[in-house]
């Protein structure tokens, strides 16, 4: 692949190409760079923000498909299977596939980018969403969707993980932040649009038919990866076949590795408990579905708004400490959420909620990014994604089982207390030593 350094005052340089490897204009960066330190710094910037070309609004643009097509699925597949006769049990079974299979396979999909570079993954994985959405509008069997959410669940990470990894890549220290606050502004801001696309389609035809919106919705993103520019598509000579589960696990022995998993799971577990249960508690006090839905809505918008914002905080702020402190504002949501379960006051854990949601997002992959040399960045990438799906899946299980058992005020709590207790292990971890690997560290 080419890389393009461009210079600016003081005789540093800048890296404009995406860096799959390390190379002469990498470790230039390395050595020269002030923007942050080794530690999960603050990224005090000494320049002003470089011009960026063109087309890395293309990159950013990418991050629109990932997280908006799990709400469209979410959204659309029990309604799809509700009209084909499929019992609500069945229905939880239907969704919980896929994200098994993320959880399972994330982490090996992450080794298959950083081999074939993040740009081609995600052109994969989204194509591949594309025929398989296409394929779900056709199928009229439990079976046919089963074999259909586990396929989806290899490809949709692919192109997810690719997204992050391209744009995490572009560039470093107080610009890098900015990149993936621009990557999360896209990503958070679809999750209002996506949802809209998809019941606008199912209400003018039917659930079936919505599924071919969907369809058009990957092949645009699609379109966009083809239209970055080739140049910044490459595997890495030392992503090796052999990485796999194994090698992801291993990046565990990097404290910096483990303070994102341990904030990751957090984030997870705090979004995954508001939305499952948040508008049940309202609609259950009587507020209107329509309401509850508005509230769930302004998260997404909330946070939003907040990610453009993660640059400039992180040149005040060390990127672990901002990364705790917004999650924060979401473990506090779930615990004052029994105290607004009316409307509109609900829209006051909406906003702590949010928070948390749009700045977190782009520190994590800045301290990814920090945390590993780039030749295993999706690796790591795919490791954070297995620790998504595990706290999706566990957090609606246990916080229902405390809920069940005593009350819906006891379970917010519980949740809340958990994504608190996972935030000040972060805390403590992240200052006991170096977060990096070492750059010579064998594999």
């Amino acid at each position: 692949m080419h890389h393009y350094c461009m210079p600016y005052t003081r005789q540093k340089y800048i890296l404009v190409g995406l860096v799959d490897g390390p190379t002469g204009c990498d470790r230039e960066i390395r050595d020269s760079a002030d923007d942050a330190d080794d530690t999960g710094g603050s990224m005090t910037s000494r320049r002003p923000a470089s011009t960026i070309p063109g087309w890395y609004w293309l990159a950013y643009l990418t991050g629109g498909f990932g997280l908006a097509f799990n709400v469209m699925m979410t959204f659309l597949l029990p309604l799809r299977a509700n009209d084909l006769g499929i019992d609500i049990a069945v229905i939880g079974l239907l969704l919980g596939v896929k994200g098994a299979v993320e959880a399972v396979v994330s982490v090996q999909v992450g080794g298959v980018v950083d081999r074939i570079g993040p740009r081609r993954a995600f052109i994969i994985g989204t194509a591949g969403c594309t025929l398989l959405v296409a394929l779900y509008a056709l199928a009229t069997t439990l079976l046919a969707l089963v074999l259909l959410q586990l396929a989806v669940g290899v490809l949709r990470p692919m192109a997810w993980v690719g997204s992050q990894s391209f744009v995490a890549g572009l560039r470093e220290g107080a610009d890098q932040a900015r990149d993936t606050g621009r990557l999360s502004l896209f990503a958070t801001g679809s999750q209002v649009v996506g949802p809209l696309l998809v019941g606008f389609a199912a209400q003018i035809g039917d659930t079936g038919s919505a599924f071919y919106a969907l369809a058009a919705y990957c092949a645009t993103f699609t379109v966009i990866g083809l239209l970055v520019p080739k140049g910044s598509d490459a595997g890495s000579r030392q992503a090796t076949k052999r990485r796999g589960l194994v090698s992801g696990l291993r990046l565990l022995s990097i404290r910096g590795i483990r303070v994102v998993m341990l904030l990751t799971f957090a984030r997870l577990w705090i979004t995954t408990a508001f939305g499952a249960f948040f508008p049940l508690l309202l609609v259950t006090g009587g507020t209107s579905e329509g309401s509850a839905a508005t509230v769930v809505a302004s998260t997404a918008i909330v946070a939003t708004m907040l990610s453009p914002t993660t640059g400039r905080l992180a040149e005040r702020l060390r990127v672990d400490t901002l990364a705790a402190i917004a999650l924060s504002f979401g473990a506090l949501g779930l615990i004052v959420a029994p105290l607004f379960d009316s409307f509109p006051a609900a829209y006051v854990v909406a906003f702590l909620v949010g928070i948390g949601n749009g700045i977190s997002l782009p520190t994590l992959l800045v301290l990814v990014s920090r945390a590993v040399s780039p030749d295993k960045r999706g690796l790591a990438l795919g490791l954070r994604a297995g620790f998504n799906q595990l706290a999706a899946a566990l957090a609606p299980i246990l916080v229902a089982a405390v809920s069940a058992a005593t009350a819906a005020t006891t379970g917010f709590v519980l949740a809340g207390g958990v994504a608190a207790g996972l935030i000040g292990t972060a805390a403590v971890t992240s200052r006991r030593g170096p977060q990096e690997e070492s750059r010579q560290q064998p594999e």
